[in-house]
């Protein structure tokens, strides 16, 4: 997935101080709308992700930690 430019976007996010491009790959900067306590950003699937969500697969929804936070997904506008 892609994730989208918001033209509400109250912050943008980099990649964090640790993070190694060349080992960790790219972390591109990621807009987010601060909203009722949640950050919310917006994503795009590929067209080959609309075909396998269209099959019934699932999203997966990757955290990085131990301890997992409050999330929502929902599909908007």
């Amino acid at each position: 997935m892609k994730s989208l430019p918001l033209t509400d976007a109250t912050r943008r996010l980099g990649a964090p101080i640790t993070w190694d491009h060349e080992k960790d790959g790219v972390c591109h900067t990621l807009e987010i709308l601060d909203h009722d306590g949640f950050m919310i950003s917006a994503w795009q699937p590929s067209p080959a992700e609309l075909k396998r969500l269209a099959e019934g697969k699932p999203i997966f929804l990757h955290i990085q930690g131990s301890v997992h936070p409050v999330v929502s997904l929902t599909v908007g506008e």
